[in-house]
């Protein structure tokens, strides 16, 4: 893999965004023991000053840790936020809680309109649409609906169980590796339903987060759109020099 040698951006910049993207997407997972200086020299046709100049931003920034004698390991730090291909569960579950998943709704539909677009699917392509209630320790925190494309993931309903992870499942039987995304942050009064779900006040203020997965060749791979009460969560963004969305993501309360 060659970084661009005629961008304005700095090679170590460069590489620190992708080893990033990476650790985003869970292809380095945490706890995951980073290739050596001298594999990221070659893999990336960079010098060793390169190298050492983005992995030393990147310790410093948290998200690697070196180990005398042992290596640069992914930081497993319980306060990252929830990423491209961490969910729900990933997060709670590090942080010693016991999650339990409440289905609303799981049917098999065919999408019109935007949603529809968005996802490039025909008239005929099948999804299901599966809304949930996402705990932690029995207290609700999450409202996710999602709409996951048949034609990608087929027989999906069949290895879906009560309180699995849709990425987990995702990820061990479809290779699921989401690459890039797009969301739009809105706030979204509570309304009867979700007060029910999510045991608040009608008119609770709530995150409402609209995201699309892609793959590493930008084709749209999964569609959700997640509710939280604004009081559990706080919402971090921040961006690179090429405006890549470096870092952007829910930060639970806890």
């Amino acid at each position: 893999m060659r970084l661009d040698q005629n961008s304005s951006i700095p090679l170590y910049e460069q590489l620190k965004n992708d080893i990033k993207r990476d650790i985003r997407s869970g292809y380095f997972p945490a706890g995951s023991r980073m290739p050596s200086e001298d594999e990221l020299e070659k893999k990336y046709s960079v010098s060793r000053i390169t190298v050492r100049r983005a992995v030393k931003e990147l310790c410093a920034e948290e998200y690697l840790v070196k180990k005398q004698g042992k290596g640069t390991f992914v930081l497993d730090n319980s306060s990252l936020p929830v990423t491209i291909s961490q969910g729900f569960h990933d997060i709670w579950e590090r942080k010693g809680k016991k999650v339990t998943v409440e289905i609303v709704e799981n049917k098999v539909i065919n999408l019109e309109g935007e949603y529809r677009e968005l996802l490039n699917l025909t008239a005929s392509d099948e999804v299901i649409f599966l809304k949930r209630v996402l705990k932690a320790d029995d207290e609700p925190m999450m409202i996710d609906v999602a709409y996951i494309p048949l034609k990608l993931y087929p027989n999906l309903q069949m290895l879906l169980g009560q309180d699995d992870s849709i990425y987990r499942l995702l990820r061990k039987h479809y290779a699921f590796h989401p690459y890039y995304y797009y969301k739009v942050m809105k706030i979204k009064k509570s309304d009867k339903e979700f007060s029910k779900l999510l045991n608040c006040k009608v008119g609770t203020l709530l995150f409402d987060l609209f995201k699309i997965s892609y793959d590493a060749e930008r084709c749209p791979i999964y569609l959700s759109i997640s509710y939280s009460r604004g009081e559990d969560v706080s919402y971090v963004i921040s961006g690179t020099e090429d405006d890549d969305g470096a870092y952007s993501g829910f930060k639970w309360r806890v």
